[in-house]
């Protein structure tokens, strides 16, 4: 059994004019979010990258900062540590 409804052209237009206003806002956004990530030094990884390379916690990320046992840079609210911090990690063993 088929079904067939009868849309206004005006509720279609509508729903098109959303759609392309939709899909702009998210090209905007992906722009925005290629510009921040090219922005960020490729020697550099997030804090929790960086917990997840080296398989601790937060507690235990937190002491090491706090101890200054691993050097991090914080920018905004976001804290980035130097990618070679997680062979230091490995190799220091200053470091546990």
């Amino acid at each position: 059994m088929t079904v067939m409804y009868l849309v206004p052209s005006e509720l279609i237009e509508g729903i098109k004019k959303n759609q392309n206003e939709i899909a702009e806002k998210l090209q905007r956004l992906s722009e925005k979010l290629e510009k921040h990530n090219s922005e960020l030094p490729q020697d550099y990884i997030t804090a929790l990258q960086f917990r997840k390379a080296v398989h601790i916690g937060q507690w235990k990320f937190d002491q090491l900062v706090n101890s200054n046992l691993i050097k991090t840079i914080k920018k905004k609210r976001k804290i980035y540590v130097p990618a070679t911090e997680v062979q230091r990690f490995f190799s220091d063993p200053s470091i546990r």
